[in-house]
């Protein structure tokens, strides 16, 4: 685990924020990519929708028919074997 300090400068004083744990995701990420290579495989559009979210739209085809997943669902349901339309619908 990495730690880095980070500065902010406010009004032309520097004070030191919390540290801030890098690479939070890192782990996941690899499975996450396996996760989203997967759908496209099976034919389904994946795009970024919230990088701060880390949520992925999902869609079958119509334009209206998308899911928003998050990167850990999307771990979840392929580590569960799941990991197609009908299990993305089910997260709700």
């Amino acid at each position: 685990m990495q730690f880095c300090t980070m500065f902010v400068l406010i009004l032309g004083q520097t004070s030191i924020v919390d540290k801030v744990r890098a690479e939070v995701m890192a782990p996941l990420i690899p499975e996450r990519d396996v996760a989203l290579a997967e759908l496209r495989k099976q034919g389904l559009t994946v795009r970024l929708h919230s990088r701060e979210n880390n949520t992925w739209y999902i869609a079958d085809g119509g334009i209206y028919s998308g899911y928003i997943a998050s990167g850990d669902e999307l771990v979840e349901l392929s580590r569960a074997n799941n990991l197609n339309i009908r299990g993305i619908k089910s997260l709700g």
